[in-house]
């Protein structure tokens, strides 16, 4: 079905019916999956590159540990932990979680945005690879975004869309450890005494 269809359905609705804040944000959405598509199709291969489109690379990287944890739904942040134990367990994840999501990954964990979308790309029932990479590019800021640094406060997002801490609760968000690295012995080098 045709993005063209649902909008005339979707005017003909509002006109006949009713016109609320609800129909606005269909018709947004529908329109912003829209541009990532012929966002794609323009750009092509740069969808996928650490750069997006810009001439810059962001100032991230890769770290095993905190994007582990990421996934896994155990970071110090209760809502971004939320949000990922109900993607691993439903293959969902509302437009706003993955912004939340997204935002922290590379904003709180500086890890290269790519992974995260890679992840989504495996768990995502509704996955689209336009929408996802350019919804990722636009958040770590090598994309479409004209403020190139998009920076969600996590304290704010829980008190705007979770303030009771009822969704948190329910896909068990605080229930982690609240670190972010792991330091193990293992990870110290051999070989060298303390007044080398």
């Amino acid at each position: 079905m045709s993005v063209r269809t649902l909008l005339e359905t979707l005017s003909r609705y509002q006109n006949e019916i009713e016109q609320n804040a609800s129909t606005e944000w269909i018709k947004f959405e529908l329109l912003w999956r829209e541009y990532f598509q012929w966002y794609a199709h323009c750009h092509q291969a740069k969808l996928f590159t650490f750069k997006g489109i810009k001439s810059h690379a962001p100032t991230t990287s890769f770290y095993f540990e905190r994007f582990r944890r990421w996934c896994n739904g155990n970071t110090p942040f209760p809502i971004v932990n939320a949000c990922m134990n109900q993607l691993n367990q439903t293959g969902y994840m509302s437009n706003r979680g993955r912004q939340i999501v997204t935002s922290c990954l590379v904003n709180e964990l500086s890890i290269d945005w790519r992974y995260g979308a890679t992840y989504f790309e495996q768990h995502l029932i509704d996955y689209d690879v336009a929408s996802n990479w350019g919804n990722w590019q636009y958040l770590a800021g090598v994309g479409a975004d004209p403020k190139e640094h998009r920076h969600f406060n996590l304290q704010k997002q829980t008190e705007t869309y979770d303030p009771n801490h009822s969704f948190i609760r329910k896909w068990r968000g605080d229930q982690t450890d609240g670190n972010l690295d792991a330091v193990d012995a293992a990870d110290w080098p051999i070989g060298f005494s303390d007044d080398e």
